[in-house]
């Protein structure tokens, strides 16, 4: 019993607590990062990253302390303190490709959170290298990006009064995918991305067209310019935000 006692009171007078405030530094940072993910129920949140900051934080100290601890023991033995922290930028990417592959009606998504992704691993190898004023600084930073990105990409559209357009239709055969072009172009409508679907059951196609229009254009106007033409079915005009 003495013993254990003896060996309980050795450990903790030799606790590194810098140790641990660098995890729970992480851990916060990290679940700062997040919280604006799960505020939007994005599939990466707080938990996420709170687990991704502190882990690479605790191999960057693993990894920096591993370097110093062999290279007491032999003058001869020289590693690289940040080799893990390395290997982790590299791997952390193949989280990140999971959330991008996704796609919807030919629009790419989950790029920002698979940036966060990046950012939180970020976060916890500065914060386990020992370079807490820069981390704090870019965690803020990245807050407020977060929260008024969004707001300024909209005053900057409205300054250019350029609207988003998605257009929803069936086509029973593609060779009325031309008119619907020509309609739209008509309808000073730049067309940015087009993805063509078909049903396995009944071979109708699936269009999806995202355009660029400007802010007068009605989408009633555009719409009944649609529905005249031959061949189209289940037409949906409206305007998107990102």
């Amino acid at each position: 019993m003495d013993d254990l006692l003896y060996s309980i009171t050795r450990t903790l007078a030799n606790f590194d607590y810098n140790t641990l405030i660098k995890l729970c530094l992480a851990c916060f940072l990290g679940s700062l990062i997040g919280l604006e993910r799960e505020k939007k129920r994005k599939p990466v949140g707080i938990k996420t990253c709170m687990i991704i900051s502190v882990t690479t934080c605790l191999l960057t100290i693993v990894s920096i302390q591993a370097a110093e601890y062999y290279a007491a023991l032999s003058d001869n033995i020289r590693t690289d303190p940040m080799r893990l922290a390395a290997q982790v930028i590299s791997g952390i990417g193949f989280i990140g490709t999971g959330v991008i592959m996704h796609r919807t009606n030919d629009v790419v998504s989950g790029i920002t959170t698979a940036a966060m992704i990046w950012a939180a691993a970020a976060v916890g190898i500065s914060i386990g290298a020992g370079f807490y004023q820069a981390v704090i600084i870019v965690t803020v930073a990245m807050f407020f990006i977060l929260k008024y990105s969004s707001m300024i990409t909209r005053h900057i559209r409205k300054q250019d009064k350029i609207e988003r357009l998605r257009v929803q239709l069936e086509l029973k055969d593609l060779d009325h995918l031309q008119p619907i072009l020509d309609t739209l172009d008509a309808n000073d409508c730049t067309v940015s991305s087009l993805n063509i679907k078909e049903r396995e059951q009944d071979n109708i196609l699936s269009i999806t067209i995202n355009a660029k229009t400007p802010e007068e254009n009605s989408s009633y106007h555009i719409y009944r310019d649609l529905k005249v033409l031959e061949g189209l079915h289940n037409i949906e005009v409206k305007y998107v935000m990102d």
